[in-house]
């Protein structure tokens, strides 16, 4: 660009001498948009690329007019005429600046432009020369960038905000899981010593509803007792930040079950379990709660005499994948949307009590491994659920 423009600037400075014969031939046919003016900024001449873009059909209309006359808008010839005569005052060139030009239909181009002083033999300014190139294209991709990245900024700013409000509603549903429990356990305590100590004096003036009664206040108070200790522990998953460290499942579901030895002795289960043998990032507390969670619902929901749970494991490329098997009495397909809703009981009858939170904890548990769990199931063989935890987790 620089050796062109030194071609067009001393073509211009002998024309303004007065003389060139090859002057037309050379500003008709470079590519560039070129024109020059007097020292009050009146257009003397341009090449034929300018003249059309003014919306001209030859450069010798352009003589005599200035930004004003053309299809520029008033903000634009007034900054074009600002620059002129910084550049005039100055004797000091301006090299390479952006700025939008109105075409006579009507649109907006963008433009890299350069103006330089031109002088006479007494190296006095009479006048000034300028060339552009169009980026319209370059400039409206730039544009649509910041204007994507000023989106993009606008919501992380909202989802920070969202996060923060997040953040505070668990910890707000924590404290009102944590007081609720409380206030709850209290009243619950007071029914079921008044209900055991009628029981212990009265149960003889009792007649078989009244006994019955009873009961179903007993078994009231425990539903109500269990229920809101698992609000709590529900509640207390997001709030709680766990660590993710490298954990021996095998370990995990050995704790888990020594924890549940005495269930699993009065119940005849038989457990085994094939489980990877390298460490796996996890929450391991949250781990074992899940294997808890699931084991005692294949114990829980079982009519056989010999109840039997298995789990197994398969390594895939992104996570690690988990099945746990019963021989229970299975789930039936269209509970597959609600049964880790929190509070769904899908099954009410005394012999299998509950409180409904089990599964909706071990999902929030998969969710915080960025894993997925599911189920499949049948009254003939039992259930069978597949959860998976990611590979790479990294600690927020």
């Amino acid at each position: 660009m620089s050796d062109n423009l030194n071609t067009i600037k001393e073509v211009v400075n002998k024309k303004f001498l007065g003389t060139d014969q090859i002057h037309n031939l050379v500003m008709d046919n470079i590519p560039a948009y070129v024109f020059w003016k007097d020292r009050e900024s009146v257009y003397l001449g341009c090449n034929l690329n300018f003249a059309i873009a003014a919306g001209l059909t030859k450069p010798e209309e352009i003589i005599g007019k200035t930004d004003y006359d053309l299809s520029w808008t008033r903000q634009e010839s007034d900054s074009y005429r600002t620059v002129d005569k910084k550049v005039m005052d100055s004797g000091i060139s301006e090299l390479d600046f952006e700025e939008s030009q109105t075409t006579p239909s009507g649109q907006t181009k963008w433009l890299k432009t350069t103006k330089i002083p031109l002088f006479n033999s007494h190296k006095e300014v009479i006048g000034i020369l300028g060339t552009y190139e169009e980026i319209t294209k370059r400039k409206e991709i730039e544009l649509e960038l910041i204007r994507n990245a000023e989106i993009l900024k606008k919501t992380n700013e909202n989802l920070k905000d969202s996060n923060f409000n997040l953040e505070q509603a668990n910890i707000d549903l924590e404290h009102f899981s944590y007081a609720t429990y409380h206030d709850l356990q209290e009243p619950l305590k007071v029914i079921e010593g008044f209900t055991n100590l009628i029981k212990s004096k009265y149960i003889d003036q009792f007649d078989k509803d009244g006994q019955e009664y009873l009961n179903f206040i007993t078994e009231g108070v425990n539903r109500m007792s269990k229920l809101t200790k698992g609000m709590l522990s529900y509640s207390k998953l997001d709030t709680d930040k766990g660590i993710f460290e490298l954990a021996d499942f095998n370990k995990i579901v050995n704790q888990v079950i020594l924890d549940l030895k005495p269930r699993i002795e009065e119940s005849g289960a038989n457990i085994t379990y094939n489980l990877p043998n390298e460490q796996i990032k996890c929450q391991s507390n949250r781990i074992g709660l899940l294997f808890s969670n699931l084991i005692t619902n294949g114990l829980k929901f079982n009519k056989s005499n010999n109840p039997l749970i298995t789990i197994n494991f398969e390594e895939q490329e992104n996570h690690w994948l988990f099945t746990l098997s019963d021989n229970g009495i299975g789930i039936e397909e269209n509970y597959k949307d609600l049964i880790f809703r929190p509070f769904k009981r899908l099954n009410t009858r005394s012999d299998f009590p509950g409180s409904g939170i089990g599964l909706s904890i071990c999902k929030r548990i998969v969710n915080l491994h960025q894993g997925e769990i599911w189920f499949n199931s049948s009254e003939q063989d039992g259930t069978v659920f597949h959860f998976t935890i990611k590979k790479s987790i990294v600690n927020k």
